[in-house]
């Protein structure tokens, strides 16, 4: 029962209160019955004329008590942010920069114009450019808020800059130089791998008309890149668009199959490394006309070499060692005139060293070793005066004599005729070669006695004898080879004693190693086989 029923009962002024107030007091007080929850006073039930009051107090403790809530609210709420902010300032310090930096950021207008000239140098324009978690994408909004160079929108290093940025962003590599890293406040010309050439010097280089040079042109241009490492497995097409590259280097990349063709738009390449990879398909490659440096080693390539080969006649290095390429090499490259390094070991290339390699008068490095090569070792060769390395060992139907004018080729260092089913004698002319480090003949059909000029090659530290038909003695000589570090002449025919000049050497610590066959060899100072 509520507080107003019972009041209304022992009425004692019936002009006052009407039915109809009364009516209307009732439904009042049953919709503000919870408003007292204690038991009705005498005064209350004595006077019915408070009901109004009473009605107003209880509207009054109603507000009261939500307006204490909205205070209390209000007192607590930073009395808690700034217990927070004691117990931890550094969360609630970096949130509020984070909210800042994020205001900072929003700039439309910046990003706006970047883009237009980014969507310039971007495949697929503004759609590729704008879709967000791309290198494209993240590349942009770089240049736009994180890069603390802050370049002008107007720069003309802007492309260049983002096109690098976009190759770097897929792989993240740390740089494990002392150079500047990608992306560091500096011009993307002193990143570390990054080659960068003058303009004028450039103009100069291929000419006022060979190029477009257009008004942004940068001042310094990217002509080289190192980037072994860095792309796994994916050539980004915005590297074509570097258009002025000459050394580009893509070696260790899981690269598989085919070039992509964009990358054969870069026409300035002088020297593509693309060692390391898993390649099968360089068919285009006689696209870089004005390549001179070609590394293709450790790949997949197969068969014979492709025609368009044969459009490489700048080419100094070639360097094909460890494929499964097949073919008369020499019929490809013999008018190769300016080569200086030929590395095609470790593939199954067949026919014979053409007589043309002495028109190769620049060669210094000429490695043939395990392949199929046939008909010995041309004359000619003696032309190449500037060889330093020459390597033929395991064509084991080299076979031939040794030619005399090896001896001619004072420059070599290291010489490799081991395995290839050489006869004859080892030519006394190799006395003359006063720089040759390196000497193995092992495992031919060599006999004859061992020339004692060979104790004017000097310079020897490996000298391999093993293996040939040798016979007589050993000649003293070869005591003055005072470098001698390792002799191996194990399965000879040679016979007598060791000569106390070279077991001298042995006792110096100067000879490290002698390997011999002491059956018919008396050698207290060998390595007895």
């Amino acid at each position: 029962s509520n507080i107003i029923s019972r009041t209304m009962s022992p009425a004692s002024d019936d002009d006052f209160y009407d039915s109809a107030l009364a009516a209307k007091l009732a439904a009042e007080d049953e919709r503000l019955e919870s408003c007292n929850p204690l038991p009705p006073s005498p005064l209350a039930e004595s006077l019915a004329v408070e009901k109004p009051w009473y009605k107003q107090k209880c509207r009054l403790i109603i507000i009261a008590a939500v307006s204490g809530i909205v205070v209390a609210i209000a007192l607590a709420v930073p009395l808690v942010l700034a217990q927070t902010s004691i117990g931890g300032g550094g969360n609630d310090q970096e949130n509020n920069g984070a909210s800042e930096e994020l205001s900072s950021r929003k700039n439309p207008e910046r990003e706006a114009i970047i883009a237009d000239r980014l969507a310039l140098v971007t495949p697929g324009g503004n759609e590729t450019l704008m879709e967000p978690n791309t290198p494209q994408y993240r590349a942009w909004q770089w240049l736009v808020y994180d890069d603390e160079m802050k370049l002008d929108p107007a720069a003309d290093n802007l492309q260049q800059r983002y096109l690098l940025m976009v190759i770097h962003f897929p792989s993240m590599m740390d740089d494990s130089g002392d150079g500047q890293q990608w992306g560091s406040p500096v011009h993307e010309c002193e990143w570390e791998e990054v080659q960068c050439k003058d303009k004028l010097d450039l103009i100069y280089e291929y000419g006022q008309d060979d190029i477009v040079w257009i008004d942004d042109t940068p001042e310094r241009i990217v002509t080289g890149l190192t980037l072994s490492q860095r792309l796994n497995g994916q050539i980004p097409e915005e590297l074509s668009l570097l258009s002025l590259l000459q050394h580009l280097d893509l070696e260790n990349n899981k690269l598989i199959g085919s070039l992509p063709s964009h990358i054969y738009e870069l026409h300035k390449l002088d020297t593509l490394i693309l060692s390391q990879n898993q390649l099968s398909n360089v068919d285009d490659i006689g696209e870089f006309k004005h390549l001179e440096h070609l590394y293709l080693s450790m790949n997949n390539c197969k068969g014979p070499l492709p025609t368009s080969f044969q459009n490489l006649k700048h080419l100094k290095t070639l360097d094909l060692h460890t494929n499964e390429l097949t073919g008369d090499l020499f019929k490809v490259i013999n008018d190769f005139e300016s080569l200086e390094s030929i590395d095609v070991a470790f593939n199954d290339f067949t026919g014979t060293v053409s007589p043309l390699i002495g028109s190769m008068t620049n060669l210094t490095t000429v490695l043939l070793g395990n392949n199929q090569f046939s008909g010995g070792i041309p004359e000619e060769i003696q032309f190449c005066s500037k060889l330093q390395d020459l390597s033929v060992e395991a064509n084991h139907d080299m076979g031939g004599i040794i030619p005399f004018v090896l001896g001619q080729l004072t420059s070599l260092v290291y010489l490799n005729l081991s395995t290839c089913g050489f006869e004859g004698p080892l030519p006394a002319s190799f006395g003359d070669l006063t720089e040759l480090k390196f000497l193995d003949v092992t495992f031919n059909n060599l006999d004859g006695a061992l020339p004692k000029e060979l104790g004017s090659a000097r310079s020897l530290t490996t000298l391999g004898l093993a293996y040939n038909e040798f016979d007589g003695p050993i000649p003293s000589e070869l005591g003055l080879l005072t470098n001698l570090e390792e002799l191996v002449i194990q399965n000879t025919n040679l016979k007598g004693a060791m000569p106390q000049e070279i077991c001298t050497l042995r006792q110096e610590g100067i000879l490290k190693s002698i390997t011999a066959s002491c059956d018919n060899l008396a050698c207290t100072c060998c390595d007895c086989n």
